[in-house]
């Protein structure tokens, strides 16, 4: 019997306040997933006769690699070179834009690195090879990968899991690598679950594919996973230890992917190269000057809402309108490396937003729609500055959370005064959330009575209250125009309450929001 597994050790949550790092320069591994038992027969059949597929195809863009160097991979050595050229050529370096290694490219370091790990050379190449089939397939539908590929893809899998399952099975936590760890990223990063059809309501924002984001944010991570990942990185010594080029990047935007699935505080410190106030700055010379007409809201904002969500809704609107000048091609010059760390660090401190409930339990003052703004917010995020498709969580979950708040204070307008332009935002951003679920009906009906009482008769006037708070044209307009037909051909007379909360939840949402 070997060592106790690392994964028996107690997970333990890391300090509740926010973290952030700037720098110069029996767990359920998927190792019976996407049919590996279809894999094992494979494997034990001879091979098939070599073909043409997706990874072997001679590309004249791509350099081949050294072909007398010998990986530690089972696959054939086109196989290997086609997916290893691909991920160094393509994937990689915008998976980690302006990333570099002591002056120079990191892939070398990287190359180095995995030629001493078997297991993190064949998660790379599982990884690279997943990542090229899914763009093939997204830029022609109708393809499929061929039996050969699928091997490959299962081949590439059963190695990096079996590697890993060894190591952890046979080793003590203080001989956990860098290695190791990475080796359990890029497994993470491509699951073999993805939500089918979810891109469908993937609007293109601009610059929403800064880190492949689109290609990650519809994966299904299983909550094993998550611990496993965690307990390596422990068993390192920490997030600070980490010292393989690219990690604690890479882990940071792993790290925001889950929390905003899961809406919880993001459990790692940022690793990013600016600081809050450099993001403040630079993006309060983008920030809009607000109408005329909303000048009580802008006040409110410094007065009544807390600091760091004022800070929030400052910076949200700084980059929202520096992406509506990028699609605009006023922005030639930009560093996509520094917007990265700009989205990124906003997506962070929003994420890090205490709950109402925490913030009642210091003895803070609190407005009654400090939460509904923070979910608010949360999705608005997750719509425009880090897109996960609508249809799949966290967006029902946000849904009822936001109904639950604004139920909570009965929608009472004088809690809102006096930024009641506010209150139709949130609802709007909630109905948005709420599509295909059971809470779209209440949201209509409340967005009728609201408008009923703006006066606001026409999609036009809607989106005008709608941009002089938060609002891109690309998603926003598509999803809200479909909600605005919904309210104007809704029952005018009478609220369609639909199913309550407590009949859909058993748990008060106040219980389910992770801290």
């Amino acid at each position: 019997m070997g060592v106790p597994c690392i994964y028996d050790r107690p997970l333990t949550r890391p300090p509740s306040e926010v973290i952030l790092e700037t720098h110069n320069d029996d767990v359920q591994f998927h190792s019976e997933s996407r049919g590996c038992g279809e894999a094992y027969n494979i494997l034990a059949a001879d091979m098939p006769e070599r073909h043409q597929t997706l990874f072997t195809l001679d590309h004249n863009s791509h350099a081949q690699l050294d072909p007398f160097q010998t990986y530690p991979s089972k696959l054939s050595p086109d196989c290997v070179s086609r997916v290893l050229n691909y991920s160094i050529k393509d994937m990689w370096p915008k998976l980690f834009p302006g990333f570099t290694y002591k002056g120079e490219s990191f892939v070398h370091e990287w190359m180095n690195c995995a030629m001493k790990c078997p297991p993190l050379f064949n998660a790379w190449l599982h990884s690279g090879a997943e990542h090229m089939q899914l763009r093939e397939q997204a830029n022609d539908q109708s393809l499929q990968p061929s039996t050969q590929d699928n091997y490959e893809i299962l081949l590439m899998e059963r190695e990096a899991i079996l590697g890993l399952k060894e190591f952890v099975h046979n080793s003590s936590p203080d001989e956990v690598t860098d290695e190791i760890v990475m080796c359990a990223f890029a497994l993470a990063l491509h699951p073999p679950e993805r939500k089918r059809n979810a891109t469908a309501r993937m609007r293109q924002v601009p610059l929403s594919n800064l880190q492949w984001l689109s290609r990650f944010t519809d994966i299904v991570i299983p909550e094993g996973h998550i611990r496993g990942l965690r307990q390596l990185v422990d068993a390192r010594g920490g997030f600070d230890k980490l010292e393989m080029p690219g990690l604690k990047q890479g882990l940071s935007t792993f790290n925001l992917i889950v929390a905003s699935k899961y809406l919880e505080r993001p459990y790692w410190p940022l690793r990013a190269r600016l600081q809050p106030d450099e993001v403040a700055m630079f993006l309060s010379a983008f920030e809009p000057s607000w109408p005329t007409n909303s000048m009580p809201l802008q006040s409110c904002l410094k007065s009544v809402v807390p600091t760091a969500m004022a800070w929030e809704f400052h910076a949200i609107r700084g980059y929202n309108a520096l992406v509506h000048e990028y699609s605009q091609g006023l922005c030639p010059t930009l560093d996509m490396a520094y917007v990265l760390d700009l989205r990124n660090m906003v997506h962070y401190h929003l994420l890090s937003l205490p709950t109402s409930a925490e913030m009642l339990e210091t003895l803070q003052d609190l407005p009654p729609t400090y939460e509904s703004l923070r979910l608010a917010l949360i999705a608005y995020s997750l719509l425009v500055l880090f897109p996960i498709p609508l249809t799949i969580e966290p967006y029902p979950r946000l849904a009822h959370l936001l109904r639950y708040e604004l139920e909570l204070t009965q929608m009472r307008l004088d809690l809102w005064m006096p930024m009641i332009e506010m209150l139709l935002w949130v609802l709007t951003i909630g109905g948005i959330s709420s599509f295909e679920t059971v809470h779209r009906p209440w949201y209509v009906q409340r967005l009728r009575w609201m408008v009923q009482m703006f006066g606001v008769e026409s999609w036009e006037q809607l989106k005008e209250i709608m941009v002089s708070i938060i609002w891109l044209d690309t998603p926003c307009d598509v999803e809200g125009m479909l909600l605005w037909k919904e309210v104007q051909e809704s029952n005018p007379t009478s609220f369609v309450e639909g199913p309550s909360i407590s009949s859909i939840y058993m748990e008060s949402p106040l219980e389910v929001i992770v801290s």
